[in-house]
């Protein structure tokens, strides 16, 4: 038996995006087959729905809101429901570009720390790390018009190698990208309502064995144990020429620093 875990979920509580409450995910992930959920929702620097304007113990209740609601129901349904989140970059005032998906990290850990609002990339790496939690870059290669650049960090634990919201030749880049350069690769969704994703699209990461909390994901993916990816059979096609890369493409080494490599040394 596996078992399947979505792992990129956004709720109308915490993000501006979400279309329905995370409670409202839960029975429906449940009759599609999956035993748990992860509620992703944009943080601090992302598309949030909580005011910035409202002092920091405020909005981080506000924006926990969405993961406790589907928690409390997951609760009475048996269904499995864990907390993550999703930080965008702000790069120097010249857009927002590359965004991760952070796991292992609480509610009492944002409270705890309202420097996040300001943290670059070296500073998620080293401080999630030393919280035993783990980095990924959330769909690296996606080309979309608010996007400026492709931003790498090879310092990240994971790339999504299959999103259910990126165009094939998105996903075939950063399978290559990740088996280049030794990356864990995981799948989302991306989801922001109750059948976003159809099911012949159908996203997550199976375990022969249950996870019993964000922890679990986090260790399966810092040790590198072994999983597998609810994707497409035979999706994405890995022969597919990639095209050519229209914007920029900025590489951050495993430390989180700017680098002046090209894209010949990542892929």
């Amino acid at each position: 038996m596996a078992y399947l875990y979505e792992t990129h979920l956004h709720s109308m509580e915490g993000s501006a995006c979400g279309r329905v409450s995370g409670r409202d995910y839960v029975k429906f992930y449940q009759d599609e087959g999956y035993d748990g959920i992860f509620i992703t929702d944009h943080f601090y620097n992302g598309n949030c729905r909580p005011d910035r304007e409202l002092p920091w113990e405020e909005w981080v209740h506000q924006y926990c809101r969405g993961y406790e609601v589907a928690k409390e129901e997951g609760d009475r349904l048996g269904m499995k429901v864990f907390f993550g989140l999703e930080e965008r970059f702000d790069n120097h005032g010249q857009g927002y570009d590359d965004e991760w998906l952070i796991y292992g990290l609480d509610k009492a850990y944002l409270l705890a720390h309202p420097d996040m609002r300001t943290w670059s990339r070296a500073d998620y790496l080293k401080n999630v790390h030393e919280a035993g939690g783990c980095c990924v870059q959330a769909h690296p290669f996606r080309n979309r018009d608010y996007i400026g650049a492709f931003r790498l960090t090879l310092g990240v634990d994971a790339v999504e190698g299959y999103n259910a919201n990126n165009k094939p030749e998105a996903d075939v880049t950063a399978q290559l990208y990740a088996k280049k350069n030794h990356l864990v690769m995981v799948a989302g969704g991306d989801v922001h309502f109750c059948g976003h994703v159809p099911p012949e699209r159908k996203a997550g990461v199976r375990f022969e064995q249950p996870l019993e909390s964000a922890q679990d994901y986090v260790e399966a993916i810092l040790q590198r144990k072994p999983f597998t990816l609810q994707k497409p059979e035979g999706y994405p096609d890995l022969s597919m020429p990639i095209p050519p890369f229209e914007k920029p493409v900025i590489i951050y080494d495993r430390q989180g620093n700017l680098t002046d490599w090209d894209i010949s040394a990542v892929l």
